[in-house]
């Protein structure tokens, strides 16, 4: 897959000082390392299932999530958007990533993350959260992208970043002709973000609803977690 660069963006900063950005796509088998890296640094500790589950607190657990994460999508088509500085460095230096999984059948397709051995209790409190929301599902889609995460650096934050991650979720469904993006939104900046570029909601999760059954506490901005979708037309 070539690196397609989706957009640039010339930005202020707080201080003033203006940057210019660049999103392009990041092939997944050539940069899995990087971007695992990335992932278990920010993502874990910030969104709202895995901060829940506790991964990010536990060496073993951050392991294993590397090494299940790595096989699942090894198997799994996923797309990785990243943004970084646009300028004439031979290195990317992530700044913001954004994923999503493509799914072409969804009539008696196995998810293949069910199907992997979770070992420590952090992961195994993960999935147990992926498997209470696992038939919320969008259907009557023949294609669609599933978001696996938006994540800015938190350094870079305020750079509009995680919108425009949003926004060329559409074009990318347009550029490979698939049918509808979906994502569970669990933060006020993603969900504004959605709400900004005109996604609509398709389910509702109260957190407090979720807490009860998971058994986990979830420090998030929010008290009601989104599935949100858009379509290419």
């Amino acid at each position: 897959m070539s690196c397609k660069v989706w957009s640039r963006l010339k930005v202020t900063r707080k201080d003033g000082s203006e940057v210019k950005l660049r999103f392009q796509d990041m092939p997944w088998e050539q940069n899995k390392n990087d971007i695992l890296d990335f992932c278990a640094k920010y993502f874990i500790k910030d969104e709202a299932f895995h901060k829940a589950a506790g991964i990010y607190k536990n060496e073993e657990a951050v392991a294993e999530y590397k090494t299940i994460i790595s096989n699942y999508y090894d198997i799994s088509p996923i797309h990785i958007t990243v943004c970084c500085l646009d300028d004439d460095s031979k290195t990317i230096d992530i700044l913001g990533l954004s994923m999503i999984c493509e799914f072409k059948d969804q009539s008696g397709k196995e998810d293949a993350f069910k199907t992997l051995e979770k070992k420590t209790k952090e992961m195994q409190n993960f999935f147990h959260i992926i498997e209470l929301n696992s038939d919320i599902k969008i259907k009557d889609y023949q294609s669609y992208f599933e978001g696996r995460g938006i994540i800015v650096r938190p350094d870079q934050r305020g750079l509009g970043m995680a919108s425009e991650f949003v926004r060329l979720r559409k074009e990318i469904c347009i550029d490979r002709n698939i049918d509808m993006t979906c994502a569970w939104m669990t933060s006020i900046g993603t969900q504004k973000a959605a709400e900004k570029h005109k996604w609509k909601t398709f389910y509702e999760l109260p957190v407090e609803e979720l807490e009860k059954a998971s058994g986990l506490v979830f420090d998030v901005n929010v008290s009601i977690f989104k599935l949100m979708y858009t379509t290419r037309n």
